[in-house]
């Protein structure tokens, strides 16, 4: 199996605000989210012009970072989402459909998948390999899995950052879910992290796909978004446990993912 270190963590909902607000709600309290976002790594000129997506997408990895105390620019990135900016997409499928000549250049510049990463190689200066992947509701297990191989096979830190937005009516359909939710896992390769919070060991079986199960967050329901398999990952991580969890990477295959604790790395 791959072992990787978690090094960072970044999370953002309209119902909490970073890692330890998520915490907070998984302990039951009750916290004072900002459902705002202004990630200070873009300048306030192209913050103005960014969406929410990007916004979102920034906002975790900066937060990785921090927790994880590491240079932006040194870090390789992994973005994936299952939709895309989906209010991007309605938004030009409506007007190429009835004004085609007054599409907005900005909202075209930031329709391609991987507005994000370019985003965020910008503001860090970074020129470390950038990469988006996009598997539908697999996508963060397919970003996971590329995330460790990379961190491995290149011996570097790597980014991982997923993340859905809130679905407009046209896509009720094939996502119905009505809450953004951005997650990103900071991954270094085994020993390089100076005080990881815990270790990944991470591969791929066939079989029988895990059951999903409702994640349960006192006042909170992201149930719908294809991100919310990730939370059960984080409630492991934020409750302190030694557990493996399995997430479906195809239709016939899942990402296994063994969680130990620094000084348990013989358990798990």
């Amino acid at each position: 199996m791959a072992r990787v270190d978690l090094a960072g963590v970044g999370i953002w909902s309209k119902s909490f605000s970073g890692w330890e607000q998520f915490c907070a709600v998984v302990n039951g309290a009750s916290v004072d989210a900002d459902p705002k976002l202004k990630p200070e790594l873009i300048p306030a000129r192209e913050r103005r012009r960014a969406p929410q997506f990007v916004k979102m997408a920034v906002e975790v990895m900066d937060q990785a970072c921090n927790m994880a105390d590491v240079d932006r620019s040194s870090v390789a990135t992994v973005f994936a989402s299952g939709m895309g900016d989906m209010e991007i997409t309605d938004y030009m499928c409506r007007t190429l459909a009835t004004m085609p000549r007054t599409i907005s250049p900005t909202k075209f510049h930031n329709s391609v998948h991987n507005a994000a990463t370019g985003y965020w190689s910008i503001a860090t200066e970074s020129n470390a390999p950038a990469t988006a992947v996009s598997g539908y509701a697999n996508s963060s297990a397919i970003a996971l899995l590329e995330g460790a191989t990379q961190a491995i096979e290149e011996n570097i830190p790597v980014l991982v950052a997923v993340q859905e937005g809130a679905a407009p009516n046209p896509f009720k359909s094939v996502y119905d879910s009505d809450q953004p939710l951005a997650v990103s896992l900071l991954l270094m390769p085994t020993g390089e992290c100076s005080s990881p919070i815990c270790e990944f060991r991470i591969g791929v079986s066939g079989g029988d796909l895990p059951e999903e199960k409702p994640v349960s967050l006192a006042g909170v329901d992201l149930n719908g978004n294809f991100i919310v398999e990730l939370l059960d990952l984080l409630l492991v991580v934020a409750e302190g446990d030694n557990r493996r969890l399995d997430l479906p990477i195809s239709p016939s295959g899942t990402l296994s993912i063994n969680v130990t604790r620094p000084g348990n790395k013989g358990h798990g």
